[in-house]
């Protein structure tokens, strides 16, 4: 079976980033910690999660052919991700939707949150930046880094990297807004995900939470609920500005992140779980990826097209033709182009399960085991 409640998780981030972007300075306003932020965090915890459990998986796999793999995932990589986002920057070159029209070949390079850097307009496309930059770099760490120093370097690379540049960036007085589109920034989120990835990986499986028994799920219950507070509580008192905001708030939001993670991927039960379970709330998820890219741009088509309209009449007609085009691109587009994975794939380890590698969403169905704790 595939881990279906990650595909709620995915609707989960997507959703909250159309709120932050559809929802606008009224509402906004009185929702904690900026709901973008928060969804665009629950895409990069789950991403480094899935990530790192399939590198994993593949490399212990593997083991002699480290070529291959590397190979085979980046191939993966770019027929799941890259088709899509160049056929979208394609449409909105034709269309002639600035700023994207005229600095295109940033974009398809990959190099938007650089672009964002110099000074530029910021816009979405730097979160999938740092997601394929991520991609370049994390295979070399996880292939190269002794499997009992891995829960270290992770915490390093994450924890103290991630302060210490942003730290060196504010000294020499750059602007706190272009140094968190820029990969170290957002290395928490990403890295809740590897670590929970990696303390999950056991006798040769992703997904095995056997460690996550009924006393650890209270403690670290207990501690996520802890940091969300401390969070929200930042957030009313100093809003989107000040020093835990920009040293912090990542690191607190990524812990009730791991926490989503967990438990979706045991499964929620109860009213969590009719929620988790509910199919179209999962192939919202599934399609996650279109609603992304898409989302923030059929607004400015619509108005280019048929000129000012009413907020609400926009809202409506946005969200509508976004959904469209995105199940519309997931069935006859993206989901075409993935059945040549299967030309790379690495053989399976026996007793190793296949996995879900996208944080936007299925690369392809799993037959995933989770261990579930007693209680669980």
């Amino acid at each position: 079976m595939r881990l279906a409640q990650l595909d709620a998780v995915r609707a989960a981030a997507i959703g909250l980033v159309i709120v932050e972007h559809y929802g606008g300075e009224g509402i906004n306003a009185h929702l904690p910690l900026g709901m973008g932020s928060l969804g665009v965090g629950l895409f990069f915890c789950l991403s480094g999660y899935l990530i790192t459990s399939i590198l994993l998986k593949e490399f212990r796999a593997n083991a002699t052919e480290r070529g291959k793999v590397w190979r085979d995932f980046y191939m993966r990589r770019f027929l799941r991700l890259v088709p899509a986002y160049f056929a979208w920057i394609a449409i909105l070159v034709a269309f002639r939707i600035e700023p994207v029209a005229s600095s295109w070949p940033w974009h398809v390079s990959y190099l938007s949150n650089i672009w964002i850097a110099m000074g530029n307009p910021i816009l979405d496309f730097w979160s999938l930046a740092v997601e394929e930059q991520f991609y370049l770099i994390w295979p070399f760490v996880i292939a190269f880094t002794p499997r009992r120093h891995l829960v270290p370097v992770i915490l390093l690379s994450t924890l103290f990297l991630s302060l210490a540049f942003k730290a060196w960036m504010s000294a020499i007085g750059v602007s706190a807004d272009v140094i968190q589109t820029l990969l170290p920034s957002n290395l928490s989120e990403l890295g809740a995900g590897s670590l929970l990835a990696a303390l999950s990986f056991r006798r040769g499986k992703p997904f095995d939470l056997s460690w996550y028994t009924p006393a650890v799920a209270r403690y670290f219950g207990s501690l996520c609920l802890v940091a969300l507070s401390v969070a929200v509580a930042s957030w009313y008192g100093s809003g989107t500005k000040g020093p835990f905001r920009y040293y912090l708030n990542d690191l607190f939001c990524a812990l009730p992140m791991a926490w989503v993670v967990i438990h979706a991927t045991l499964g929620f039960k109860g009213l969590a779980g009719k929620i988790f379970d509910n199919p179209v709330l999962q192939y919202i998820g599934r399609i996650s990826y279109g609603i992304y890219l898409t989302h923030n741009f059929i607004p400015r088509i619509l108005e280019s097209q048929f000129g000012t309209m009413p907020r609400v009449v926009l809202g409506v007609a946005s969200i509508s033709l976004t959904l469209a085009v995105a199940a519309a691109s997931w069935h006859f587009f993206e989901k075409p182009i993935l059945k040549y994975k299967r030309f790379f794939k690495p053989k399976e380890s026996p007793e190793a399960p296949a996995t879900v590698p996208s944080a936007f969403g299925p690369d392809a169905p799993t037959n995933a085991a989770t261990s579930r704790p007693p209680g669980a």
